[in-house]
């Protein structure tokens, strides 16, 4: 700080009189003040301090990194130095390690599967700090290694450096030059078993070559060698995919949510009017969207109030619907083979080719749905017939009750979904959509969290 001036202030009390002793480039001024004039000094000086030396005091903290097995790793919660100990996001850590987490808010337990895929004899959490269970068995932090704590911007539980080692039978290294956090496995990992790890840590559901579906976390417990060649580049294939997205968002108040953990049943977090908003702003993106320019934008139904209201009667989140509806139909553009005066919002019955119009209702009501011959996908006599079968075919996906009471079938289709194997939207992934490797992460980051922004 070349140039600025530097002040040691010293107080000296003759129970008289306050004096204070100002010692600027060597020189000592002895000033004698009553209380008031020393705090509009102290005032004063702050104010010179910070216009003549206020980018000295700005300065910055490095960006602390995180590197696992070689990769450095994208982190929403970075780690902290405090007491000359760092620590680190546990979740973060782990799942990249290949591990899969769990907080229990009840228990303030932090619940990591390492190599069993189920957490045996889950032991109470007796201590009133933050525990971390690893296979079934509490994690001992010497107390010389710092507590585990709970970021409280981020929500994410922070672990001593030094704990790793122990926790996840890791090699950790702090290299201050470069402000690095080095952690490696001690056992040596294959590339291919890396990928397996990488995949399972977004506990999604993938369809495999042979046509069967499986979710992503069950292979933390798989060999790579039980793969061919074939599948493990359909893997690769799939991190890429997956890795545009990565497995949480980010809500505008700092709320991190995991994204398998958002559930199609709910509440909705939009109103109908954020919804029309939302729907607003994108429809004056495709406007000056180059690939629209000279076209005309087909009308866009307001259906909002539908979703909300309809979603809530089903225990749906119509908001999230509503996002679907969006992205099966090109924000109502109908750029696919289902057109506008159909009202099918979530291309029901369109499978690539036109039906015959014979096709059966399967208990729906035929006054409400029909088909003809030629046209892709069924056909709803209003927008509010096709917004409640869009509805209750999530309701198939997502559980396995009966529809409330008073409601009428109008999916044609409920009765051929295998009732709840989807609960979450990340569910739908290759069940829904084939293969829809992001079909659901597409749904949460393109257009929900898009119109959760706008609020």
């Amino acid at each position: 700080m070349r140039g600025l001036p530097i002040f040691h202030i010293i107080f000296l009390d003759n129970n008289v009189a306050k004096h204070i002793i100002l010692m600027k480039w060597g020189v000592v001024f002895l000033y004698r003040f009553s209380y008031r004039k020393i705090v509009a000094i102290f005032i004063f000086l702050g104010l010179l301090l910070g216009m003549v030396g206020g980018q000295a005091s700005a300065s910055v903290t490095p960006t602390v990194k995180i590197i696992i097995n070689g990769r450095e790793i994208a982190s929403d919660c970075e780690p902290v130095i405090i007491n000359d100990r760092t620590y680190v996001p546990l979740r973060v850590v782990s799942e990249n390690l290949g591990a899969q987490v769990t907080w229990k808010e009840d228990t303030k337990q932090v619940i990591i599967n390492w190599h069993t895929a189920v957490t045996p004899n889950l032991p109470a959490n007796k201590t009133g700090d933050i525990q971390i269970v690893i296979d079934g068995q509490p994690l001992v932090i010497p107390s010389n290694y710092g507590k585990a704590f709970v970021n409280n911007i981020k929500g994410r539980t922070m672990i001593p450096l030094n704990a790793i080692s122990t926790a996840l039978d890791c090699d950790v290294k702090w290299i201050a030059a470069s402000y690095t956090v080095d952690i490696r496995s001690k056992a040596t990992i294959s590339t291919d078993d890396q990928l397996l790890m990488d995949l399972a840590r977004y506990q999604t559901n993938l369809k495999l070559i042979d046509g069967s579906v499986i979710n992503s976390g069950d292979l933390l417990n798989s060999n790579a060698s039980s793969f061919s060649a074939e599948q493990l580049a359909v893997f690769k294939a799939n991190r890429d995919e997956l890795s545009k997205y990565g497995a949480t968002v980010t809500l505008p108040t700092g709320e991190i949510i995991n994204s398998k953990d958002l559930t199609i049943m709910g509440n909705s977090y939009l109103t109908a009017a954020q919804l029309r908003k939302w729907v607003t702003n994108e429809t004056a993106r495709l406007s000056n969207d180059p690939s629209w320019q000279g076209q005309q934008l087909k009308p866009i139904p307001d259906l909002a109030d539908l979703y909300i209201k309809i979603g809530a009667e089903y225990g749906i989140r119509g908001d999230l619907a509503f996002c679907q509806a969006a992205k099966e139909t090109g924000y109502w553009q109908f750029t696919g083979s289902v057109q506008p005066w159909q009202n099918n919002y979530c291309g029901l019955w369109a499978i690539g080719s036109p039906l015959t119009g014979l096709e059966s209702c399967n208990g729906a009501n035929s006054n409400l749905v029909c088909f003809a011959a030629g046209v892709h996908g069924a056909i709803f006599t209003t927008p509010a017939a096709g917004v409640e079968a869009h509805i209750q075919h999530l309701y198939a996906y997502a559980n396995k009750n009966s529809l409330p009471p008073g409601k009428v079938l109008i999916d044609p289709r409920f009765s051929l979904v295998s009732r709840g194997i989807a609960p979450s939207w990340l569910g739908l992934n290759a069940r829904w959509a084939v293969p829809g490797t992001t079909y659901g992460q597409s749904i949460i980051n393109d257009y929900w969290l898009k119109a959760v922004k706008t609020i």
